[in-house]
């Protein structure tokens, strides 16, 4: 196994077809893990410095491991990158050889070639991912201590084959409330809804528009879309457009927009990323009448998981979901080892 260190950016372009590729082979394949998304991240909030590990076998990509090294409370970290906006991270491994993945980056990190570091950190690892056990396994064998910290829950939806067998999932309670609103939004004149999924001459107006319906859903939306921020959404949801993965679906009462969602339709699960509500309509429920018309289609389409990601808000557990854990994988060296950042 031949392993290699990048720390240009442009690396993330070079590599890209092997690197799809490579995702296609594994089991976290994820619009979040795709080049695109992670060089864009970088370019709008990247700090610190990039260190991309690759790992070959007779010239085939088997395994990536994009970290930055950044100094914070006195130590100096090594972690996976855009954890605040990337719901689920991990390594983009090879199915089958995560074990062999771990051991060749725990060993090239305990090698004099390692920069120096005192902590490495993997966010938002699923609990069912393959790679959660074996971080915890191997890091002894290397004389490095290896802790998951529960971070927060992704609810996931697994779906049946029919909308009515949909339904029957949910109590009964659920059930009633479900078809009452959306009886009630389609017995109005002026409905309908919609899905953009090019990046085509509408793409900039329907960005906006849902960025703006994010920020008027609640205050800490509107916080939380600071102009650094807009602008990383602005170029990611360009380049699932572009690459044809991600969607932004309205729904409009008497030609008003009135909700709104960013998902990614990607393999064969719906991703459901983020949403926006204009309050004037709130009393109809307009977001939950489109979220349940975006799980029809997805039924319809034999998608087999729809996915709330990050979050445990209260309306995707009564839309059915369960929860999977989201973890942090902490990796520690001995105190003894010291580093510059601390002495520093």
């Amino acid at each position: 196994m031949q392993l290699c260190r990048f720390q240009d950016t442009a690396i993330l372009d070079e590599l890209r077809e092997a690197w799809i590729d490579l995702l296609r082979r594994s089991s976290v394949d994820s619009p979040f893990l795709r080049p695109g998304w992670l060089r864009i991240w970088w370019e709008h909030f990247g700090e610190g410095e990039l260190h991309l590990l690759t790992f070959e076998e007779e010239g085939r990509l088997i395994g990536i491991a994009p970290l930055r090294r950044i100094a914070r409370d006195g130590h100096w970290v090594l972690e996976t990158f855009s954890e605040e906006v990337t719901d689920y991270l991990d390594l983009p491994v090879e199915s089958g050889r995560e074990e062999e993945i771990a051991h060749a980056l725990l060993a090239w990190l305990a090698s004099p070639a390692a920069p120096e570091w005192d902590l490495l950190i993997l966010w938002n690892i699923r609990g069912d991912s393959p790679m959660y056990p074996t971080w915890l396994t191997v890091a002894a064998a290397y004389g490095l201590t290896a802790r998951a910290e529960p971070l927060t829950v992704c609810p996931v939806l697994s779906l049946p084959a029919t909308w009515e067998g949909y339904l029957q999932m949910l109590s009964g309670k659920d059930r009633h409330e479900l078809r009452r609103k959306m009886r009630r939004v389609e017995a109005l004149e002026s409905v309908r809804w919609y899905i953009l999924r090019e990046n085509g001459p509408d793409a900039g107006e329907a960005i906006e528009a849902f960025l703006d319906l994010m920020a008027a859903s609640s205050p800490e939306k509107a916080d939380f879309l600071s102009e650094r921020m807009r602008a990383f959404l602005r170029r990611a949801i360009r380049q699932g457009l572009q690459e044809g993965w991600a969607r932004l679906s309205f729904i409009e009462i008497e030609g008003e927009k009135a909700a709104t969602y960013l998902d990614f339709d990607y393999r064969d699960r719906i991703w459901l990323y983020n949403a926006g509500l204009n309050p004037r309509f709130a009393g109809l429920s307009p977001g939950v009448v489109l979220l349940a018309y975006l799980i029809r289609q997805a039924i319809e389409q034999g998608k087999r998981v729809f996915d709330f990601l990050r979050g445990d808000e209260p309306y995707k557990f009564r839309f059915g979901a369960r929860e999977v854990p989201l973890y942090r994988i902490v990796i520690s060296r001995p105190e003894e080892s010291g580093s510059a950042a601390r002495s520093g």
